[in-house]
């Protein structure tokens, strides 16, 4: 009779022990797959739509390349002083924001000529470098035109959009720059600038104000490695 009874008990203690884990085992299925669930529908919610738009940086650097880039500050002229800073800029540039280079003033053509001789685009930093080579300082500088193409060739693209504008800040065109900066501002084209050459109080103040008003920052040419973490382009 005993044995009878102990029988009967394990087989209850067995049956409830099955019950409990079979309980246990549900639950620890369950649980983590509606978490997973959940967090695997936010992850490509963010990663294929929010992330690219908002990731997404264009600069195109705007270079001065007029006759009086000629000009030597400290035995150095202003073009040599220039090239090195915009080497050490697109040096610094992460691969994958788009880089373009428009340059004016250059040898060979009119006064006011202005030429996207790098199109906006990743991975081109190499070509860029090469352009840069090959410019020769000549004719007039007008800034304000020159602003105005690059905002028409920055403002159709997604993303963050910037303009580096690089000059001794001697302007002979007949657009008013501050007028232009503030336009691009609206449309979300922020002006920088580095100014390069000897820096007076008043030349320095009219960049320094140009670049506030396109809600950009001012470097001088000795700041050259303050440039792209200043902008913040990472």
């Amino acid at each position: 009779m005993r044995a009878k009874q102990n029988l009967t008990l394990v087989a209850l203690i067995l049956i409830l022990l099955s019950a409990i884990f079979g309980i246990n085992t549900l639950n620890i299925i369950s649980i983590p797959a509606s978490k997973e669930g959940s967090a695997i529908g936010r992850e490509i919610k963010v990663n294929t739509v929010q992330a690219p738009q908002n990731n997404k940086i264009n600069i195109e650097i705007v270079w001065d390349a007029s006759g009086s880039m000629w000009g030597k500050i400290e035995k150095v002229n202003k073009i040599s002083q220039s090239k090195q800073i915009i080497r050490r800029v697109i040096k610094d540039i992460p691969e994958n924001i788009n880089l373009g280079l428009r340059v004016f003033g250059n040898k060979g053509s009119i006064d006011k000529a202005s030429l996207l001789i790098v199109p906006l685009s990743e991975n081109n930093k190499e070509i860029t470098l090469k352009a840069i080579d090959q410019i020769k300082p000549s004719g007039k500088s007008p800034i304000g035109i020159n602003l105005l193409l690059a905002g028409k060739d920055l403002i159709s693209l997604p993303g963050e959009k910037h303009i580096l504008l690089v000059t001794d800040g001697k302007d002979t065109g007949d657009i008013m720059p501050n007028k232009i900066v503030s336009e691009l501002r609206k449309k979300g084209i922020k002006t920088h600038i580095i100014q390069v050459g000897e820096i007076t109080h008043i030349s320095q103040l009219q960049l320094q104000e140009l670049a506030k008003l396109g809600d950009g920052k001012y470097f001088t040419y000795f700041e050259e490695e303050e440039v792209v973490p200043t902008m913040n382009l990472q």
